[in-house]
């Protein structure tokens, strides 16, 4: 597959991103071998020019209300979750919230989601960022404000 490589603004745009996986990777909840992981993911980051650098990985941090997810008899917030990640040349960058409602699923309470698309050939928009991507970092930096006595069952995964 041949690949796009981004101008100076969109490649200035991305490495914003390394903030955030520095800051989920030092959370007390990341494993010591997830550092490593986010080492080499912020690598790919800084070589996001470099389609031979390309390799598939993630990192989220997540609150959960486990209980609540599973419990239709209640309403309210059971997932948090911000999400970046690489795969088949796809940027994606995600923050949502999922609730309950007793009667419904009510779906997405709020959501974020950006992408740039690295495929040479695109029938579509290939830069799509809902906001700047500092917005979605820095509501990351405040996940605690999203944690309530239930929805507080924190998970930190990074993958390669």
């Amino acid at each position: 597959m041949e690949y796009w490589t981004p101008d100076k603004l969109i490649y200035n745009k991305i490495q914003e991103l390394k903030k955030f996986v520095k800051f989920v990777s030092n959370l007390e909840f990341a494993e010591i071998g997830d550092r490593s992981k986010a080492d080499e993911i912020t690598y790919l980051i800084e070589n996001i020019d470099k389609p031979e650098t390309y390799k598939d990985w993630c990192i989220y941090l997540n609150i959960f209300d486990r209980e609540l997810q599973n419990d239709n008899t209640k309403d309210g917030t059971y997932w948090r979750k911000w999400l970046v990640y690489f795969e088949s040349g796809v940027l994606g960058i995600e923050a949502e919230s999922k609730q309950v409602n007793i009667l419904e699923h009510s779906g997405d309470d709020f959501c974020y989601y950006g992408g740039v698309y690295f495929a040479k050939d695109l029938n579509c928009q290939r830069i799509y960022l809902d906001v700047d991507v500092n917005e979605f970092i820095n509501d990351a930096y405040d996940y605690k404000k999203y944690i309530t006595e239930t929805l507080n069952d924190i998970e930190v995964d990074i993958e390669i």
